[in-house]
């Protein structure tokens, strides 16, 4: 499904994957370079008790690619996850759950309109001055490239690809080729001509840590669930710990054994037994008290 919204007077729209018609909401939210696909296995282990929603963020997958029209900072992406909470008519209804980027994004969020959410559920997200990683600030110096050259990149960076999903995965068997190519490769050659693949870029060359050092973690009072793949190759335990201690709201740190970064590839099931268990957790407090 498509949910138009506006971001300072741009209109655009946002992919939504849903699954499920009943039990509470979540909306999901990916990270770089990934896109509303990572939570497909998720989704199918919960669409039988929860109302699902897995958005692409703007530049991603299969919503907008307004390039030099949007600033790609995660302030602006949390700006479109209120639009969708809103255009959904989940306000105040919702379940946030975000990785990686997306996790940036919706700290960023949950700072500003806590009010808006019932929970939210960080998964290995970019924080603090561990960001951005290497391989994204590698994309900077594409920016404006002409096409010739960005054809280039594009079958270089292509080529890589695997690998360095590869080396945010602890068992390596998630991540097959019919994997990466069908969820992930195939909206770098969105059209016309290297869309795809110059939203990428400017996607990577604009998040900076002045944006995750800035955030007031303070102000996130809803019930918090931190949870951190052990064997993350770019965002280390350190960083969840940091977390749990700095958001105000009351706030569960939990570990996943043998999983990397892209644990929802790796252990998807571990992620939605937490998810349940943390959901079941607060099922009967009320947590605009909590907020209070």
């Amino acid at each position: 499904m498509k949910q138009p919204i506006n971001i300072g007077g741009l209109d655009l729209e946002i992919h939504i994957e849903q699954k499920g018609d009943s039990g509470p909401a979540l909306l999901m939210v990916h990270g770089i370079p990934t896109n509303s696909r990572l939570w497909r296995h998720a989704q199918a282990s919960l669409s039988d008790r929860y109302q699902t929603y897995a958005m692409d963020m703007v530049g991603y997958g299969q919503s907008s690619m307004p390039l030099d029209q949007f600033t790609h900072s995660l302030t602006n992406q949390a700006e479109a996850i209120k639009a969708v909470i809103e255009g959904l008519g989940l306000a105040g209804n919702v379940i946030l759950v975000g990785h990686d980027h997306g996790g940036g994004a919706c700290q960023i969020f949950a700072s500003k309109y806590v009010d808006l959410i019932s929970r939210l559920v960080l998964i290995n997200p970019v924080a603090w001055d561990y960001w951005p990683v290497l391989e994204v600030e590698a994309f900077n110096g594409l920016v404006g490239a002409p096409d010739e050259v960005l054809g280039q990149a594009m079958a270089q960076a292509a080529a890589s690809f695997h690998g360095l999903l590869l080396m945010g995965s602890h068992d390596k068997i998630a991540f097959t080729d019919k994997n990466v190519k069908e969820n992930y490769l195939s909206f770098w050659a969105r059209g016309p001509g290297f869309t795809g693949f110059k939203s990428l870029i400017h996607v990577c060359s604009e998040p900076s840590n002045e944006e995750t050092m800035s955030v007031d973690h303070s102000k996130i009072t809803c019930p918090t669930m931190v949870c951190w793949a052990l064997h993350d190759a770019w965002m280390p335990v350190e960083s969840g710990r940091r977390l749990k201690d700095a958001i105000s709201g009351p706030t569960r740190f939990e570990i996943i054994e043998r999983a990397g970064h892209y644990v929802l590839e790796d252990r998807p099931d571990a992620v939605v037994d937490l998810i349940d268990d943390f959901v079941t957790e607060w099922a009967n407090v009320d947590s605009v008290t909590l907020k209070s």
